[in-house]
């Protein structure tokens, strides 16, 4: 999935168990290992918050750490 401001508005209209799900999806994608992720209501909301207010630039970047993660260098 490609963050752009459209991912973001479709995962916004997720409720918070899909969201979760999606993101737990991501990570793993990612190489990352959710097993031991705690997404609850907290998380969710800060999540949301954060998609929310996200600038072209910080979708790019997150983009970018997927990417590098995925590729296995864990972060640039």
């Amino acid at each position: 999935m490609m963050l752009d401001k459209k991912a973001v508005n479709m995962l916004l209209t997720l409720d918070d168990a899909k969201l979760a799900l999606v993101i737990r999806k991501i990570a793993s994608d990612a190489g990352i290992d959710a097993s031991n992720l705690r997404i609850g209501p907290s998380e969710i909301a800060g999540i949301r918050a954060a998609l929310s207010s996200a600038t072209d630039s910080d979708l790019s970047r997150a983009d970018e750490l997927i990417k590098s993660f995925k590729n296995g260098k864990k972060g640039v």
